[in-house]
């Protein structure tokens, strides 16, 4: 789909006010947590947030640090310049943006990468904005779950390139350093071996043992989560 016809896709969803679900919810949750730790190192880390929306989120982090945001919908940048003024908004497709290089401390994609159809050179273009030992924070679907349940992807947009945890970790490995891979929001999936994995009695039965952090722990290693989370610096 050409990028014109992804521009109006993207307009008429950002014109329709949406209010966040919970596990929007827990992916932001857990974005602020790795921030946390980049905030740490970097005391005023300046950050870009690729594929801001309407921007709520990366206004949100601006209250704590320099934040941007950039955003190939019009519409959605119209809307996040007005209703936050005081957080820098570009409106552009990222793969093309003349953005001054290793200009940024950290940059943020939040569920972004598998509507990019060259994944690769989005994640140049993230290494390229980024100062040396900048950090990235990524979160994206997993399509090792995704393959795994009934209907399979339910985003529909334009483009929809999910990623396995393999895959994922290879195109961030090939510029960055992870420091923190994990899966988040355990349970979906109910075909092939991921109908016993998700089965109700290893559900129950964790919670009655006392043992569903561990249990959660483990899928979250093994790739069993909804969504991948990665925490990365720029090598």
């Amino acid at each position: 789909m050409e990028i014109k016809d992804q521009i109006k896709f993207y307009d008429d969803r950002w014109a329709k006010k949406s209010f966040l679900n919970s596990l929007k919810l827990r992916r932001a949750t857990k974005i602020m947590e790795y921030f946390t730790v980049v905030k740490r190192k970097l005391k005023l880390p300046l950050t870009i947030d690729l594929g801001c929306g309407d921007g709520r989120f990366i206004s949100f982090i601006g209250e704590f640090t320099p934040a941007e945001g950039i955003e190939l919908s019009e519409e959605a940048v119209r809307i996040a310049q007005e209703k936050y003024p005081d957080t820098v908004f570009h409106q552009g497709n990222v793969l093309e943006f003349p953005f001054k290089q290793q200009q940024y401390d950290l940059v943020i994609s939040q569920e972004v990468i598998e509507h990019i159809e060259d994944q690769p050179a989005y994640i140049e273009v993230a290494a390229a904005i980024l100062k040396k030992g900048g950090y990235l924070i990524l979160t994206t679907p997993n399509k090792k779950v995704f393959d795994h349940m009934e209907g399979g992807n339910w985003s529909q947009q334009p483009i929809e390139k999910v990623l396995t945890p393999d895959e994922l970790k290879k195109l961030i490995n090939a510029k960055f350093d992870i420091i923190t891979y994990e899966t988040i929001i355990f349970n979906f999936g109910n075909l092939g071996y991921f109908k016993w994995v998700n089965h109700r009695f290893f559900i129950g039965g964790a919670k009655k043992l006392g043992l569903e952090n561990l249990r959660n722990t483990l899928l979250s290693k093994l790739g069993f989560g909804l969504h991948q989370c990665v925490l990365a610096k720029k090598k």
